[in-house]
Parts: structure tokens; sequence; C-alpha cells
């Protein structure tokens, strides 16, 4: 059986291009319309989940990940 170690996909967001993550990790990548890119620590799988399937990808990011979780630019 081959394990998924990470995850990369497009959105539909008029602000995100990209979400990735690294399920060992825990790490979230999110790649902005702007070029900027934010790698955000210890993102529980649930979370990434939700994000994946919001119905507003932007909205969701913005209320569970942006200020709830260490980041750096990237």
């Amino acid at each position: 059986m081959i394990k998924v170690k990470s995850e990369k996909i497009k959105v539909d967001s008029s602000a995100i291009i990209t979400v990735s993550y690294s399920y060992g990790k825990n790490e979230l990548t999110v790649e902005f319309v702007n070029g900027r890119k934010y790698k955000f620590e210890k993102v529980e799988h649930d979370t990434f989940v939700g994000l994946k399937y919001s119905e507003s990808i932007g909205k969701y990011f913005n209320r569970h990940i942006k200020n709830q979780h260490n980041y750096e630019i990237i």
C-alpha cells in the first residue's frame, strides 16, 4: 500500500492559488495570487480537510488558519 506524504491542490479562490499539505509534518503551504507563499506549522489534518472542502477557501483560511498557527514566508 502506498501512503500519501503530501498533497497539493489548486483552489477556486480570488486570493489563493494553491494549498499544499504535508501529512508527516502537519505543515500547510498557501500560495497567494500576489505570488507570496506562507508555510503554516502544526495544522491538523482535519483543518486541512475543512479548508479543502469549504464553500469559501478565503473565509475558512481567515477564520481557522491565518491567526491560529505560526508561519514563515517562503
